[in-house]
């Protein structure tokens, strides 16, 4: 009985011993993540910058706000391709590096000119990697954009390069934009990519008396056939809200006989283009029907003389941006895909079947039916004596 006891015990150790657990599991300090990279292309060289960021700060702050700056690293390499830049990134990163948590690309006007996918295919063809980033465009440099700390030292991962979403619900002007999204309308005949344009501002936020620089969006880098790439701004651009279906609230000042008199956040427009013909030239006429609400009363003004106005002033925008566009030889629209999608004859024969893009080609009339919500918690005909 005790022989069979030792062989059973023997037999146990044997197999205890055979598993081989969790001997090769790396914890979080074994690995280093990248998780913003940018591009740029000098001089016929490839150049790429990874941010990465120490999770285990990050881990810290979830349950309140940070009371050191988090630590940000920011590599820079370059090489004949993107991936030789990655593979001499690789030479200085002293550990395994996982890039499945890359959130974000940015990329300069000089790497845009060389076209999106020549920096992104490396990437995407990579396991760990998804076409779900944040994609923008900047003029600034790209270790300076990927430095940039949000409010009350939290992570970067909380700031607009990460997580553009809500701010751009809270206010629609330049809609946010994802890599799998680049992708698709690159490859729709007629479209033209509008890249959020990321920028640093530090003129607006200053703490404990000092310059306290912040992100923001402050425009768009148009790319077309042929990576025609052109910069418009924000202003320049305003104009383009109007026709987006993402938009959701977007605010508008209201002048009546040149003088603002309220302020009104337009939501949920929704825009109707319709291509005609006027000879050889493709018109398209506009159709915009959006709800307002009052946001701000500095005057008593009429409800129905406040429709006519902003029914005057999205136009007016919509033809700013137009102009705009053309003079920098972009179609802001993507007008040339509306007829493409709505008129495919008349698209084929002026473009020569895609070859060319659409060149000669105006806007219609521009309606806008505007329906009046509410004017928040006072009455719009009775505005309360100022105090």
């Amino acid at each position: 009985m005790i022989t069979k006891g030792l062989g059973r015990l023997a037999i146990g150790m044997l197999l205890l011993i055979s598993q081989t657990g969790c001997w090769d599991m790396k914890t979080i300090q074994d690995t280093n993540y990248v998780t913003a990279i940018g591009f740029d292309y000098q001089k016929g060289r490839y150049v790429v910058y990874c941010q990465m960021l120490d999770f285990s700060s990050v881990a810290k702050q979830e349950g309140g706000k940070g009371g050191q700056p988090p630590m940000i690293w920011v590599g820079q390499e370059e090489g004949d391709t993107i991936n030789d830049a990655y593979t001499r990134l690789h030479k200085t990163t002293q550990q395994r590096v996982f890039w499945g948590h890359v959130g974000a690309y940015v990329f300069t006007k000089e790497a845009l000119k060389q076209g999106v996918g020549k920096f992104t295919d490396s990437s995407v063809r990579y396991g760990e990697t998804r076409f779900t980033q944040w994609v923008y465009s900047t003029d600034e440099p790209i270790e300076s954009i990927f430095s940039v700390i949000p409010f009350f030292n939290v992570s970067p991962l909380s700031s607009i390069l990460m997580q553009p979403v809500e701010n751009y619900l809270q206010r629609s002007f330049i809609r946010p934009l994802k890599l799998y999204r680049v992708a698709a309308l690159a490859r729709e005949p007629g479209n033209t990519v509008m890249m959020p344009t990321l920028a640093i501002r530090k003129d607006v936020w200053v703490k404990n008396e000092k310059p306290d620089p912040k992100l923001e969006v402050s425009g768009v880098y148009a790319i077309a056939k042929k990576n025609h790439v052109e910069w418009l701004s924000e202003d320049q651009f305003k104009g383009a809200r109007w026709l987006e279906k993402s938009t959701v609230r977007t605010p508008m000042v209201v002048y009546i006989n040149g003088k603002a008199e309220l302020s009104v956040s337009i939501q949920n427009p929704k825009a109707r283009i319709t291509p005609r013909m006027k000879g050889d030239q493709p018109v398209f006429d506009i159709h915009i029907e959006a709800k307002a609400i009052v946001a701000e009363l500095l005057e008593n003004v009429d409800e129905d003389a406040l429709k006519k106005q902003i029914a005057k002033q999205i136009p007016e925008e919509i033809e700013q941006t137009f102009k705009q566009g053309r003079k920098h030889d972009t179609d802001v629209f993507q007008l040339e895909h509306v007829l493409y999608k709505q008129a495919f004859p008349e698209w084929s024969k002026l473009t020569s079947n895609g070859e060319k893009p659409l060149e000669d080609y105006q806007l219609g009339d521009i309606k806008v039916d505007i329906q009046l919500s509410h004017s928040g918690m006072l009455k719009m005909k009775e505005k309360e004596q100022q105090y």
